[in-house]
């Protein structure tokens, strides 16, 4: 199999993969000269090509007060996502969201030169207990990057929009256990 990645070009930024193809080579037959193929370009899923890491994250809703407490612990094997693999300076940034609509963003601090950063830190949102079934919690780990643009390196959703079992055991979790941090790990998905 001949496996060719298609690229875009940025002397001042990462490449970035456009798509790729794979050309089975059985059945093709090198002796007769010159061999041509057509073959379509197929976005490239980068969650098969290269794991995301894990991010782990803890919740606690008081209801008295109506504030839910999330504590963004650690994340572990991050990829790199630099080629020269100077990369490695992660932080998450959490967007809440009603519906549709974010209604508050917070960030970590950057953590430089590691692919399995240890955060410990905590955010207080204030969410009525009645909104709880239409909220959602989007986490994004990104590589800081000083030179160029800042990269996604996975998110996670909890909450109204999961898209995982994960996701919304987690928040069903916390919504039934009020009062009571419950943390976990969770499979970071591409962004």
């Amino acid at each position: 199999v001949l496996h060719f990645l298609v690229l875009s070009f940025d002397r001042f930024s990462r490449d970035d993969v456009i798509g790729e193809v794979m050309v089975p080579l059985a059945g093709v037959d090198p002796s007769t000269g010159k061999v041509h193929l057509t073959r379509e370009i197929i976005k490239r899923n980068i969650q098969k090509c290269i794991s995301r890491g894990e991010l782990q994250v803890s919740l606690s809703y008081q209801p008295v007060t109506q504030r839910m407490t999330v504590m963004v612990l650690k994340a572990r094997q991050l990829p790199k996502m630099d080629i020269t693999g100077l990369s490695g300076n992660p932080y998450v940034k959490v967007n809440v969201y009603y519906g549709r609509k974010r209604i508050a963003k917070k960030k970590t601090h950057v953590k430089k030169c590691t692919l399995n950063p240890i955060f410990n830190e905590s955010f207080i949102y204030d969410i009525p207990a009645d909104l709880l079934p239409d909220v959602s919690m989007e986490f994004l780990v990104i590589d800081f990057d000083r030179i160029t643009k800042n990269e996604v390196v996975g998110r996670l959703i909890l909450g109204a929009h999961s898209v995982t079992a994960g996701g919304v055991e987690h928040w069903r979790e916390v919504c039934e256990n009020p009062r009571k941090q419950i943390a976990k790990w969770h499979s970071l998905s591409e962004y």
